[in-house]
């Protein structure tokens, strides 16, 4: 496991693991989680990177940082301002991975700040979720309606932390044990009652006020220069939507595309994370 590391920014503070090389002058990756996982979700892939001073993140709301103040939404843009603002305490430029959520991240952050990204990899993700300008009436209204009803101190419990690694591994999308205890170790705490408990903020859990349309995920991706490398999972979320990758991937500038073996967490399972660091090993000695 890494070094825990903390970004005091203006606005919030932002937590981390930093897993630092022997060579002072070896290039920095920075890496962005999905949603409601943490900085841990790369801590099976960082040991085949031991070539790179490597830091992921905890998004905000997310493993050890800060939770947005009380009637704040978490938006892509959001987590863009956070990212930059890291981005800007350093005058090195960076690798910028991004699973899942943090790949749409990280290809915002690509976009607009050029200067910052030497290049980008995104791993099972293939830009923002979009919704139509129809919908965004009820999107909104659905999301500022679950915001009303929010009250702290609500959260689901469980009388063990096993229990929190059980029903890990049937989130969102499937986990292996041992994925899903990495997870957890970082992501749970025990409450005043000795019951365990989600770290990360309950409001990370309701859906979107607002999504961007696919002429606005084009425009984005159209503005990232650098060298992208797309790894997505046969098992994962596009397994069933490969036209879309498609579309996307040819809307980039620079970018090579690759599936593999594995499912959506592919970079933190025990068998896949190999064959992910291998790829990004590569593309970075290539590039």
């Amino acid at each position: 496991m890494g070094n825990d590391i903390v970004y005091k920014l203006t606005h919030t503070e932002i937590a981390g693991l930093q897993w630092l090389p022997k060579n002072s002058s070896a290039f920095k990756v920075l890496s962005l989680h999905g949603w409601l996982d943490n900085a841990a979700s790369f801590s099976n892939l960082s040991p085949h990177l031991s070539d790179f001073s490597h830091i992921a993140l905890d998004l905000a709301g997310h493993g050890l940082s800060l939770h947005r103040p009380a009637g704040s939404f978490y938006h892509l843009w959001d987590y863009v301002l956070d990212v930059v603002s890291i981005l800007n305490q350093s005058k090195q430029s960076v690798w910028l991975i991004g699973h899942s959520m943090g790949g749409a991240v990280a290809m915002l952050v690509a976009a607009i700040a050029p200067d910052k990204v030497r290049g980008l990899i995104v791993l099972d993700n293939m830009g923002p979720l979009t919704g139509t300008p129809a919908d965004r009436v009820v999107t909104l209204q659905r999301a500022v309606n679950k915001m009303a009803k929010f009250r702290l101190g609500r959260e689901t419990s469980y009388p063990t932390k096993e229990d929190m690694v059980l029903a890990r591994m049937e989130g969102f999308t499937q986990l292996s044990k041992s994925a899903s205890k990495i997870l957890v170790d970082r992501g749970a705490k025990q409450n005043a009652d000795d019951a365990w408990v989600w770290r990360h903020d309950g409001k990370l859990t309701f859906p979107s006020p607002f999504r961007m349309d696919e002429e606005g995920v084009e425009a984005f991706i159209q503005e990232i220069k650098c060298p992208t490398l797309a790894l997505v999972a046969k098992s994962g979320i596009y397994q069933n939507d490969r036209n879309l990758v498609e579309k996307r991937a040819a809307q980039f500038p620079w970018i090579k595309l690759k599936w593999l073996e594995g499912n959506h967490h592919f970079h933190l399972e025990p068998e896949t994370c190999f064959a992910v660091a291998t790829e990004i090993q590569r593309f970075i000695d290539q590039n």
